[in-house]
Protein backbone atom coordinates (compact mmCIF):
# COMPACT_ATOMS: atom_id res chain seq x y z
CA UNK A 1 0.00 0.00 0.00
CA UNK A 2 3.00 2.28 0.43
CA UNK A 3 5.31 3.60 -2.19
CA UNK A 4 5.67 5.64 -5.27
CA UNK A 5 3.94 3.01 -7.40
CA UNK A 6 0.69 3.48 -5.50
CA UNK A 7 0.89 7.27 -5.87
CA UNK A 8 1.63 6.93 -9.60
CA UNK A 9 -1.25 4.49 -9.99
CA UNK A 10 -3.64 6.89 -8.25
CA UNK A 11 -2.63 9.69 -10.58
CA UNK A 12 -2.82 7.45 -13.64
CA UNK A 13 -6.31 6.29 -12.75
CA UNK A 14 -7.47 9.88 -12.36
CA UNK A 15 -5.75 11.09 -15.51
CA UNK A 16 -7.00 8.18 -17.56
CA UNK A 17 -10.64 8.55 -16.60
CA UNK A 18 -12.83 9.54 -19.49
CA UNK A 19 -14.52 12.88 -19.05
CA UNK A 20 -16.47 15.11 -21.39
CA UNK A 21 -14.25 18.09 -20.62
CA UNK A 22 -10.97 18.70 -18.86
CA UNK A 23 -10.07 21.77 -16.86
CA UNK A 24 -6.63 23.31 -16.57
CA UNK A 25 -5.45 23.47 -12.96
CA UNK A 26 -3.96 26.89 -12.18
CA UNK A 27 -3.37 26.57 -8.43
CA UNK A 28 -3.95 24.40 -5.39
CA UNK A 29 -4.01 25.61 -1.80
CA UNK A 30 -4.57 23.66 1.38
CA UNK A 31 -5.65 24.85 4.82
CA UNK A 32 -2.84 25.02 7.35
CA UNK A 33 -1.67 21.69 8.79
CA UNK A 34 -2.39 21.79 12.51
CA UNK A 35 -2.86 19.52 15.49
CA UNK A 36 -6.56 19.09 14.62
CA UNK A 37 -5.50 17.35 11.38
CA UNK A 38 -3.23 14.79 13.04
CA UNK A 39 -4.33 11.25 13.80
CA UNK A 40 -5.73 10.45 17.23
CA UNK A 41 -2.57 8.49 18.12
CA UNK A 42 -0.69 11.83 17.95
CA UNK A 43 -3.38 13.65 19.95
CA UNK A 44 -5.13 15.11 16.91
CA UNK A 45 -8.74 15.25 15.83
CA UNK A 46 -8.30 13.68 12.35
CA UNK A 47 -9.91 16.76 10.76
CA UNK A 48 -9.84 16.75 6.96
CA UNK A 49 -7.97 19.58 5.24
CA UNK A 50 -9.80 22.11 3.07
CA UNK A 51 -8.34 22.00 -0.44
CA UNK A 52 -9.06 24.87 -2.84
CA UNK A 53 -8.42 24.18 -6.52
CA UNK A 54 -8.50 27.04 -9.01
CA UNK A 55 -8.91 26.05 -12.64
CA UNK A 56 -10.32 27.17 -15.96
CA UNK A 57 -14.08 27.63 -16.02
CA UNK A 58 -16.00 24.58 -17.08
CA UNK A 59 -16.72 21.11 -15.88
CA UNK A 60 -14.61 18.03 -15.83
CA UNK A 61 -13.10 15.55 -13.48
CA UNK A 62 -10.37 16.44 -10.98
CA UNK A 63 -8.34 13.77 -9.17
CA UNK A 64 -6.83 14.65 -5.81
CA UNK A 65 -4.12 12.59 -4.09
CA UNK A 66 -2.15 13.00 -0.86
CA UNK A 67 1.23 11.47 -0.05
CA UNK A 68 3.69 11.66 2.81
CA UNK A 69 7.29 11.86 1.61
CA UNK A 70 9.37 10.71 4.56
CA UNK A 71 12.91 11.92 5.20
CA UNK A 72 14.13 8.30 5.04
CA UNK A 73 13.15 8.12 1.34
CA UNK A 74 9.89 6.20 1.74
CA UNK A 75 6.55 7.49 0.49
CA UNK A 76 3.22 6.73 2.18
CA UNK A 77 -0.01 7.01 0.21
CA UNK A 78 -2.72 8.86 2.14
CA UNK A 79 -5.49 8.29 -0.38
CA UNK A 80 -7.03 9.78 -3.48
CA UNK A 81 -10.43 10.76 -4.75
CA UNK A 82 -12.14 12.21 -7.77
CA UNK A 83 -14.51 15.19 -7.86
CA UNK A 84 -16.38 17.15 -10.50
CA UNK A 85 -14.95 20.60 -11.15
CA UNK A 86 -17.22 23.51 -10.29
CA UNK A 87 -18.09 25.49 -13.45
CA UNK A 88 -17.11 28.75 -11.67
CA UNK A 89 -13.41 27.86 -11.78
CA UNK A 90 -12.99 27.23 -8.05
CA UNK A 91 -13.54 23.79 -6.54
CA UNK A 92 -13.35 23.29 -2.78
CA UNK A 93 -12.77 19.79 -1.47
CA UNK A 94 -13.00 18.49 2.09
CA UNK A 95 -11.81 14.94 1.66
CA UNK A 96 -11.11 12.44 4.40
CA UNK A 97 -7.63 11.38 3.39
CA UNK A 98 -5.77 9.26 5.91
CA UNK A 99 -4.68 11.78 8.56
CA UNK A 100 -1.00 12.60 9.17
CA UNK A 101 0.25 9.98 11.64
CA UNK A 102 4.04 9.78 11.65
CA UNK A 103 4.80 7.84 14.83
CA UNK A 104 8.47 7.24 14.03
CA UNK A 105 9.71 10.78 14.70
CA UNK A 106 11.69 9.40 17.67
CA UNK A 107 13.84 7.67 15.04
CA UNK A 108 14.50 11.03 13.37
CA UNK A 109 12.08 10.46 10.49
CA UNK A 110 10.22 13.59 9.37
CA UNK A 111 7.16 13.88 7.16
CA UNK A 112 6.31 16.20 4.28
CA UNK A 113 2.67 15.96 3.15
CA UNK A 114 1.91 16.81 -0.49
CA UNK A 115 -1.43 17.25 -2.26
CA UNK A 116 -1.72 16.84 -6.05
CA UNK A 117 -4.70 17.87 -8.18
CA UNK A 118 -4.90 16.50 -11.75
CA UNK A 119 -7.30 16.96 -14.64
CA UNK A 120 -6.28 15.39 -17.93
CA UNK A 121 -2.72 16.55 -18.65
CA UNK A 122 -2.89 19.44 -16.17
CA UNK A 123 -1.49 18.85 -12.69
CA UNK A 124 -0.30 20.87 -9.68
CA UNK A 125 1.37 19.61 -6.51
CA UNK A 126 1.72 21.63 -3.30
CA UNK A 127 3.29 21.01 0.07
CA UNK A 128 0.54 20.89 2.71
CA UNK A 129 2.89 20.83 5.69
CA UNK A 130 5.68 19.09 7.55
CA UNK A 131 5.63 17.02 10.73
CA UNK A 132 7.19 17.47 13.14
Amino acid sequence: MFGRAVFAAALTLGAGAACAQEVKISSVSVSRLGKANLCSALGGGEQAPVITIRHTRGTGSISIAMVDRLSNGRTNDHGSSQVQAEPTGTTIVRNNFRPPCNRITSQGVKSAYYVTATSGQSSKTVLWGRYP
